[in-house]
């Protein structure tokens, strides 16, 4: 009797583990179709993305990594935006 209990208990909180780690599989999903959105509407967002993604990469892993720039647009405009974005992280910082 008192094993068919526990078994019980052990089942019910296997379920109630499924369901949690379902809802947050749920709601990452949601973050990700928003963010997949945002992105959609500003292409350069994407773009700066991109970039922080590798320089947190080579920083992490000691690298330089050298990228395609013509292929993604104007390098001009991307540096001026990458250039803004830092200068607004620094400001944030102080």
């Amino acid at each position: 009797m008192v094993r068919a209990i526990a078994k019980q208990a052990e089942a019910e909180r296997e379920r109630r583990s499924r369901v949690i780690m379902a809802e947050g599989e749920f709601q990452a999903a949601e973050k990700m179709r928003e963010a997949a959105m945002l992105y959609g509407s500003a292409p350069s967002a994407m773009r700066l993305r991109e970039l922080q993604t590798l320089t947190e990469i080579a920083r992490e892993k000691n690298m330089i990594v050298v990228t395609n720039t013509t292929a993604a647009g104007d390098i001009t405009g991307e540096v001026a935006s990458l250039t803004a974005a830092m200068t607004r992280k620094g400001d944030k910082k102080e």
